[in-house]
């Protein structure tokens, strides 16, 4: 499936330095939105230059909205709610799951037409679960499979504040929701079956947005206006957990990561690896543009294998289970991971991809419709596929670390998506 641009991953001998990961993929998305929809000049510091937010930007772009960026500044001149103009060309969000779902919501509120699409993956990825609060909200929207795939088409108009239970837990979806009523009437309230992370929440207080959240119930009145932005984006936890994952498994290691965003509807990964036995220190927490913010220590932990069940902690650390799982293959015992079918719908199936590429490097794993189960063990080395997915490539990155001989994957360009810097930061930390 996957040929061209094979990276291979040799073991190392001790991993060790300090570093710092790009800005946080979740919150760069939502700041260009937030400041897309303020009227007025946003200054954006410290936002990620990844494939997935340059797709948000292109979109808001063509929507009117002035972005200029500079390194890692981005200033953003804002449209107002309704100040967007009709696109003459289709919306392409690429391969980003976020820039789709949450622009759908601010399509919604406009008084045009628009078309939006993405790659081959995205387009077999399920939309229903934004669509169909948005039609409930009064939105015209159609698609595939009824408006379950992209292409999606959406005739905005005036929308109204609905009382809505989420059947599905996204944060994505939340978000969509909550930047659509910036276009609405009367009261939003959204219950979200378990907490996920509140990102937006927290934006959109600092943007002056009055957003009240209690016990997985947001609820605000709708057509406020969104303030400028004058933030800096943390450190991307999902990028820095591979380099802790990496620490945690390497024969010697002492690495510190900086400024690293610990917001705790994604910090599930950490206390997996506690359950796990790891030992990790974070130093020097504070806060930063209403985000919690530490520095993280991590040496060598010896692991076992443990059950991953709860469905809070599967939120929490979904984007982190394809590591974890990489990770227990270095855990003695069995570990077993469930209730996470959603990773089956990911940029590809995660639990597919994850135990074809464990099996290939000589890890016992099986897969179920909901989970897998891996059996800790010696990591032989040998190829696996991405297959195109950024998550994956880097999880196997990290297998290296203490396999018996290289890992090549192919397809490694996926990480583009979210890190490009990935390769540079690890090849920083690892003697040979």
């Amino acid at each position: 499936m996957n040929t061209g641009d094979k990276k291979s991953f040799t073991p190392v001998e001790k991993l060790e330095g300090s570093i710092t990961v790009p800005g946080d993929k979740s919150i760069s998305h939502r700041a260009l939105f937030v400041s897309a929809l303020a009227s007025g000049i946003s200054k954006i510091d410290n936002i990620l230059i990844a494939d997935d937010t340059m797709s948000t930007a292109k979109c808001l772009r063509i929507l009117g909205t002035g972005i200029e960026i500079n390194g890692t500044t981005a200033v953003i001149t804002g449209k107002g709610v309704y100040g967007f103009q009709e696109p003459s060309s289709v919306l392409d969000a690429g391969n980003s799951g976020t820039t789709a779902r949450i622009m759908l919501g601010l399509l919604s509120t406009q008084d045009f037409f628009s078309v939006i699409t993405g790659d081959n993956s995205l387009r077999a990825r399920p939309m229903k679960r934004i669509t169909i609060p948005l039609t409930a909200m009064g939105a015209f929207i159609d698609g595939r499979d009824h408006a379950n795939y992209l292409p999606v088409s959406v005739r905005g108009r005036r929308l109204k504040g609905i009382d809505y239970t989420m059947p599905t837990a996204s944060a994505q979806v939340k978000t969509g929701i909550i930047l659509a009523s910036m276009g609405a009437k009367g009261i939003m309230t959204i219950r979200e079956p378990l907490n996920t992370r509140d990102h937006t929440e927290r934006m959109l207080k600092a943007s002056g947005i009055d957003v009240k959240v209690s016990d997985k119930i947001i609820q605000l009145v709708c057509s406020q206006k969104p303030l400028p932005l004058a933030i800096t984006v943390p450190g991307d936890f999902s990028s820095a957990a591979f380099f802790i994952g990496a620490g945690i498994i390497a024969r010697s290691s002492d690495i510190l990561i900086t400024n690293v965003g610990i917001n705790p509807g994604r910090t599930g990964f950490l206390d997996i690896l506690k359950k796990m036995g790891a030992s990790l220190e974070l130093a020097n927490a504070r806060f930063e543009a209403g985000e919690p913010v530490a520095d993280i220590h991590v040496t060598p932990s010896k692991l076992h294998g443990i059950v991953i069940e709860d469905r809070e902690l599967i939120v929490r650390a979904i984007d982190e289970l394809p590591l974890l799982a990489v990770i227990a293959a270095y855990a003695e015992g069995e570990t077993t991971i469930k209730n996470a079918e959603e990773l089956r719908v990911k940029e590809t199936d995660r639990i597919k991809a994850v135990v074809d590429g464990l099996l290939n490097i000589g890890i016992k794993a099986r897969e179920f419709p909901d989970g897998l189960r891996i059996e800790g063990g010696k990591v032989r080395g040998g190829s696996v596929s991405s297959y195109g997915d950024h998550r994956i490539a880097m999880a196997f990155a990290v297998a290296s670390v203490s396999s018996e001989k290289e890992i090549s994957i192919d397809n490694f360009n996926a990480v583009s998506i979210s890190f490009p810097e990935f390769i540079d930061i690890f090849n920083t930390l690892g003697h040979r």
